[in-house]
């Protein structure tokens, strides 16, 4: 396997260009970096714009040594990252791409027009002269979503939410500029959860009713609260069955929306189609089987743990990041920029997004 210090000097046949250098490149600081200084991105185009940014400082090499380059960074990004599967959604979508690119096109008669396979140097100046086509098109895929989420908002009805998501909220804002609409929102949240009373502060400037409340009092409101017919959510990632990975509290929503009689009531998740990751669960998984790196309450594993300790914090996830799953038989349909899906049509849009 080629490491990041070998490299393979240009040939005198081939054009000769300036040799980049990757020896300081550090994929994990790049993808914080990208996520740091732009609130929009998403993990998974963040994770696909850090290789991006590897492969403009790469040398010259074979396919293959670029290949199982590209392998040893994004293995890096997984383990650098608590909960790696956003991650593995982007970085699994690079390297289809990457392998597309690079792959000859199979034996075809004299008469066929398949395209040639692209040299390294134009994989290379391809994907950087386009590498901010990918933000953009995860912002037109949210904007899009909007559209579809937005007619699941009903008049003089209550959509129920929970988790800070910037896809629902853009349904949200999107919902409230039709005017035969008068709709109030619920959310749930606590004050220490800063992207939720984001999320709210944003959704009160543009004109709207909201109501917080806190996740102990779920139960009750769904009970009570005949006027809510939607519970609307986003998601870190998608799985192959229609599953997703959440917010902790998730499932728990989902399961109450079906387990409390009363109204019909709906539990919608909205989210983009780069979140898919290639990875189906084999019965009701646990996250930490999954790749997840979080306490695990059920085997009292924070005993005696110093939650404060910094190791702690950076090899755990948060409590106000951990996760849980939902099961698809919970979830009525997926809000995506292709259109409203049920969960067994997820699969289907398991496909190239670059």
């Amino acid at each position: 396997m080629a490491t990041d210090e070998e490299t393979k000097p240009v040939s005198t046949d081939l054009p000769v260009h300036p040799k980049p250098q990757n020896e300081d490149f550090d994929i994990v600081a790049t993808y914080r970096s990208l996520l740091s200084s732009d609130r929009e991105i998403t993990m998974p185009i963040a994770a696909i714009e850090s290789l991006i940014e590897f492969l403009s400082v790469t040398p010259y090499v074979t396919s293959m040594e670029l290949v199982e380059k590209v392998k040893h960074q994004k293995a890096l990004l997984l383990a650098s990252a608590p909960n790696p599967l956003p991650i593995l959604a982007g970085a699994d979508l690079f390297e289809q791409f990457l392998l597309r690119s690079l792959r000859p096109p199979p034996a075809a008669s004299s008469s066929s027009n398949l395209t040639e396979p692209m040299s390294f140097d134009q994989t290379r100046e391809h994907l950087v002269a386009n590498k901010q086509l990918f933000a953009q098109r995860a912002q037109a895929a949210r904007d899009n979503i909007a559209i579809w989420g937005a007619r699941y908002v009903s008049d003089e009805k209550i959509v129920l939410t929970a988790g800070g998501s910037r896809t629902v909220t853009k349904i949200l804002l999107r919902a409230a500029t039709d005017q035969s609409k008068h709709f109030k929102v619920i959310y749930i949240t606590e004050p220490t959860n800063t992207r939720s009373q984001a999320a709210v502060d944003e959704l009160r400037q543009a004109g709207l009713e909201v109501e917080t409340i806190v996740p102990n009092k779920v139960a009750y409101v769904l009970a009570n609260q005949k006027k809510i017919n939607l519970v609307l959510v986003g998601t870190e990632a998608i799985m192959q069955n229609g599953g997703i990975i959440s917010g902790m509290g998730t499932a728990q929503l989902a399961a109450l929306v079906k387990a409390i009689p009363g109204g019909m009531k709906r539990f919608y998740v909205a989210a983009e189609t780069h979140k898919i990751v290639r990875k189906t669960p084999i019965a009701y998984p646990i996250v930490k089987k999954m790749g997840v790196r979080q306490r695990d309450i059920t085997r009292f594993e924070n005993i005696g743990v110093d939650l404060n300790n910094e190791l702690v914090k950076e090899q755990l996830l948060q409590e106000s990041d951990e996760v849980d799953y939902t099961d698809p038989e919970l979830i009525d349909g997926i809000i995506t920029e292709q259109g409203v899906k049920m969960t067994w049509q997820i699969w289907e849009l398991v496909d190239d997004y670059i």
